[in-house]
């Protein structure tokens, strides 16, 4: 099972994870398949609506772009990733997966990503460790730590590269998407949709995830509890995530 920010860490955790119709090695990567990085994946891939071009902001291990690429069977996936050993990572699970054709990644800062044409989908599970202690490891600062994709950054990336009837999804902490909102209102991006992510009933949310446009709307607001109080699944999550997880 992925893990969650909060929860034990295994000593040894799996070098890989099972998907139904992909797999993640991660055993180059700083940063490990999450639970809430499936989340955004799933419910971006059922909110998202048959999108042409995708730019996964921070790919990572390229979950979400895998993510993607199962839903949308027409879209063409450009992943950014900064750190040479996950994008290696990125590019060798891409390779490994049925839609590598339609999978393209690039190593690099999105603030040296060259605009284009556009694109109608973005997404970002971005680094958001702003006042905590730094680890000894650089690998997981650059991951966790926004020194290298401040929510600045990630504002204008969203602004130079969306297209005028595109969407924007990001995942923050409560605390930190209050604060991304008014950055994103900066750029004249309004909060469309939001899902409030809790682990069981009554606990304290702790993930949230907007999905931004041009145009401003009433906000779609929806929640997510993963486990009752019997800590099994719950029929929400299962709903969500069937298609992906292995063992639902």
């Amino acid at each position: 099972m992925p893990i969650l920010w909060g929860e034990v860490i295994p000593i040894m955790p799996n070098t890989y994870f099972q998907f139904k119709q992909f797999k993640i090695d991660q055993g180059q990567t700083a940063m490990k398949v999450t639970t809430d990085g499936c989340i955004l994946g799933a419910w971006v891939a059922r909110k998202s609506s048959a999108p042409k071009r995708a730019l996964d902001i921070g790919a990572g291990t390229g979950l979400l772009s895998l993510m993607m690429a199962q839903e949308h069977d027409e879209a063409l996936i450009d992943a950014v990733e900064l750190n040479e050993s996950a994008a290696k990572q990125a590019q060798g699970n891409f390779r490994e997966s049925p839609w590598q054709d339609r999978l393209n990644l690039i190593q690099s800062k999105v603030q040296d990503l060259p605009a284009a044409e556009g694109y109608d989908l973005l997404i970002s599970n971005p680094p958001f460790f702003t006042e905590s202690l730094a680890s000894p490891t650089a690998s997981i600062n650059q991951a966790r730590h926004d020194q290298t994709l401040s929510q600045s950054d990630l504002a204008e990336a969203i602004d130079k590269h969306m297209t005028g009837q595109g969407s924007a999804f990001v995942l923050y902490p409560p605390r930190e998407a209050m604060a991304f909102r008014a950055e994103a209102a900066d750029k004249g991006l309004f909060a469309q949709s939001e899902l409030t992510v809790f682990n069981s009933p009554g606990s304290m949310p702790f993930r949230t995830i907007v999905g931004y446009g041009w145009e401003q709307v009433e906000t779609e607001k929806s929640v997510l509890v993963i486990k009752n109080p019997s800590k099994d699944y719950t029929a929400d999550f299962v709903e969500l995530l069937k298609g992906y997880y292995l063992h639902l």
